[in-house]
């Protein structure tokens, strides 16, 4: 019988369920990853000829900005435009900023 169970790997069979079960409960373990709520929204770079425009959106689309502080945010490229904004209000800001030719990101 030792025979059998050399050539079957019957005596590693074992050790091989009992891996599989540490495996599963590691898995079973991770906690829940938190969908992030807030993102703060960052100029990366500017496409020259369409910076006016930026400017422009970049007032229209930032409250409290007026042209002079959109002019020194595009000009201090990378920088962050918003900071902790819903997901919704970034999305519109990035797609907004991108029609213009800038680069933008959300982290």
């Amino acid at each position: 019988k030792q025979g059998i169970n050399a050539e079957y790997g019957g005596a590693a069979a074992p050790a091989a369920s009992a891996s599989a079960a540490v495996e599963a409960e590691v898995v079973e373990e991770a906690p829940p990853v938190e969908e992030k709520k807030e993102f703060n929204v960052k100029l990366i770079s500017v496409d020259p000829s369409k910076k006016i425009k930026l400017i422009k959106a970049i007032k229209e689309s930032v409250p409290g900005f007026n042209l002079v502080a959109a002019k020194k945010l595009v000009e201090s490229a990378p920088c962050t435009v918003r900071e902790n904004v819903p997901k919704a209000d970034a999305e519109k800001l990035q797609a907004a900023l991108t029609e213009f030719g800038a680069e933008v990101i959300m982290d």
